[in-house]
């Protein structure tokens, strides 16, 4: 398997082959911890960012900008990372758990960038276009999220039938 920067970059942060995480066990008991910060993380720097660029205004926009930028893209790498390694990111159904985390994990997205829009220019109608784009943009990820989970459920019943 060839390996490029990201690969480096985890096999480096995993630390595989040293000693910073202790022995297998305890290396996993670190990794469940990490995800586990990860998880909060993704809830609450999104929330915290569309609630101060809608009370703070404008000065904010620019900084948070830039904080949830650097936040979302290593979550984006992580995603292509685990994508690369075969790993079917399409959920098996829409559960009552994930729904509202879908729900907690993309509003403050969409309440930021709003905000952000409001704050720079609340007499202009931008921050309006971006609702509506980010409620169609919700909307068509959902639509194809739902082809991909018949999809892979008529390829799973395929598969049944054949065993």
């Amino acid at each position: 398997m060839t390996t490029d920067v990201l690969d480096r970059v985890v096999r480096w942060n995993l630390d595989l082959d040293g000693d910073l995480y202790g022995d297998e066990r305890e290396r996993l008991r670190w990794y469940e911890g990490i995800t586990a910060a990860s998880s909060l993380q993704t809830l609450l720097i999104p929330w915290a960012a569309a609630i101060m660029v809608w009370s703070l205004g404008k000065p904010s926009v620019v900084p948070l900008a830039v904080v949830m930028a650097l936040y979302w893209v290593p979550l984006m790498l992580s995603q292509l990372y685990v994508l690369r390694r075969k790993v079917d990111t399409t959920p098996r159904g829409w559960g009552a758990k994930r729904v509202v985390l879908l729900v907690l994990t993309t509003v403050p997205y969409l309440g930021f960038v709003v905000g952000a829009m409001y704050a720079w220019d609340p007499d202009g109608e931008t921050w309006i276009g971006a609702i509506v784009g980010g409620v169609v943009g919700a909307v068509c990820t959902v639509v194809i999220t739902n082809v991909k989970i018949r999809r892979r459920n008529r390829l799973e019943a395929l598969a049944g039938d054949e065993d």
